[in-house]
């Protein structure tokens, strides 16, 4: 939303239209990402039971289960640094952002950049999180690597 959102946002003129289309944007597309979070979570519950049928493995093997907590480990910060991001960043800077575009009671400028930042940082974790997550799921589907088979 970051690449394709706030450079489209400096093309308003209109202050009012450049200060709902952040809030509006965000709303809808919270909904979207929660709903999809829920449903990887449940797909992903799914997945370790049908993995264990379908190799008729040992769920307690070290290095799958190692690996798999890993994965679980790594997907339950993602759900934590989204939950900050969406309930307590994003609020706050587009309230920030409200107020100085609204002009009156401008907001301190290192408050805001500081929100920015912190934005931006929460993004760029998360996205590393979830390569490396994808990765994690790669080597539990490995058989050869997650499964020392004798």
């Amino acid at each position: 939303m970051f690449v394709a959102i706030v450079p489209s946002l400096r093309t308003i003129e209109d202050l009012r239209v450049r200060q709902r289309v952040p809030r509006v944007l965000t709303t809808r597309f919270n909904l979207l990402a929660w709903g999809a979070m829920v449903l990887l979570v449940l797909t992903g519950i799914s997945n370790i039971f049908d993995a264990s049928d379908d190799c008729g493995c040992d769920l307690t093997e070290l290095r799958f289960t190692g690996i798999l907590t890993g994965k679980l480990v790594l997907v339950g910060a993602t759900i934590v640094l989204t939950a900050w991001h969406s309930f307590v960043v994003g609020p706050r800077l587009l309230d920030l952002n409200d107020r100085l575009i609204g002009g009156s009671d401008p907001p301190d400028e290192t408050e805001l950049a500081f929100d920015r930042r912190a934005s931006v940082a929460l993004s760029a974790v998360n996205v590393l999180l979830a390569v490396a997550i994808l990765f994690m799921g790669a080597l539990l589907t490995s058989r050869e690597y997650s499964l020392e088979l004798t």
